[in-house]
């Protein structure tokens, strides 16, 4: 379906659909295409945009997109659903973050551009003909194959309209980590989302490069009672509170970087609370020998850690959230 042909408000009342979306022609000739679930309630209300897949080494996103996808009933939906699995198809073909076709991260490049590579076109489509169509807009990720994260949901903490109502979706999701956000950094999905007024909730999980289905199922189920929550579904969130209620950036590039080459020996876990000065690992040798210690700059929870032993300069390794708001 071209561009100027795509339309999701097109799919009948009360039915469910799948679009193709032609993004750019690839170098063998074919089309790039996004396939689109749409689900389109008997009545209006607000339209739910779902992405799974932005990276291509993230797998909980994808499924948790099409369980729900084929859970809903459009009869009984208030407004219009919206779920991308696989955002970024060349990169998850290649089992890769980034995309193997210009070595871009599509969650870095946003608003993209209408005639730039095939990555910057992917960003450019998406917001401009998905985003753009959204009341509130979920980004499924996972922290991918070379880290780890705690199972979380993390919103815009902003005294605005737009922050008030991504909290109020985020507690509903029902995750046991929430983490608030101040500011957004640019190039991603929800700093498009920001920039158009459009609430919105990304996901985190441990990763690893293979399908969590248990985690996937919490997706699924944080998707649903977000639905519920905008009253897209019948019924009230089935939701715990959350175990952890952190705040600060959600800058990875801001985490610890080792400054040497060799192995890294974790000497702490997702979710440890840990003091300015305390010891996060250590870079070994090939004999053994230290070769740099790494220690936390700030108090705080650790919120994301390689989990890859294999490191060289530059690689992240660790990151200590600034604020715990609540537990």
């Amino acid at each position: 379906m071209r561009l100027d042909e795509f339309r999701p408000e097109g799919v009948p009342v009360g039915a469910k659909e799948t679009l193709y979306l032609d993004v750019a022609p690839l170098p063998d000739g074919e089309m790039l295409r996004l396939a689109v679930l749409v689900a389109r309630g008997q009545a209006e209300g607000p339209t739910l945009l779902v992405l799974g897949g932005v990276h291509g080494d993230e797998y909980e996103g994808p499924h948790a997109v099409r369980t729900v996808f084929r859970a809903l009933a459009a009869d009984q939906l208030r407004g219009t659903f919206i779920g991308v699995p696989v955002t970024n198809v060349p990169a998850f073909e290649a089992g890769t973050r980034s995309s193997p076709l210009d070595g871009l991260n599509l969650a870095r490049v946003f608003p993209g551009s209408r005639d730039g590579t095939a990555t910057e076109r992917i960003a450019y489509q998406v917001g401009n003909h998905l985003i753009g169509r959204c009341d509130l807009l979920i980004d499924l990720h996972s922290s991918g194959t070379h880290a780890a994260m705690p199972t979380l949901v993390g919103y815009y903490a902003h005294d605005s309209e737009v922050g008030r109502r991504s909290r109020a979706a985020a507690l509903a999701f029902g995750a046991p980590v929430v983490w608030g956000h101040p500011s957004v950094a640019p190039g991603r999905t929800v700093s498009e989302a920001t920039a158009r007024g459009i609430p919105w909730l990304y996901t985190e999980c441990p990763g690893g490069g293979w399908l969590h289905q248990d985690t996937a199922a919490l997706y699924a189920r944080g998707v649903t009672n977000v639905m519920r929550q905008l009253e897209v579904l019948p019924g009230n969130p089935e939701r715990e509170p959350p175990h952890y209620h952190l705040y600060g950036s959600g800058r990875i590039e801001d985490a610890l970087a080792v400054r040497s080459s060799g192995f890294l020996l974790p000497a702490v876990q997702p979710l440890d609370r840990v003091r300015r000065g305390d010891l996060l690992g250590q870079v070994l040798g090939l004999a053994g020998e230290v070769q740099e210690e790494l220690r936390a700059t700030t108090d705080g929870v650790l919120i994301f850690m390689r989990t890859t032993p294999s490191v060289s300069p530059g690689d992240l390794a660790f990151m200590v959230t600034g604020e715990v708001v609540s537990t």
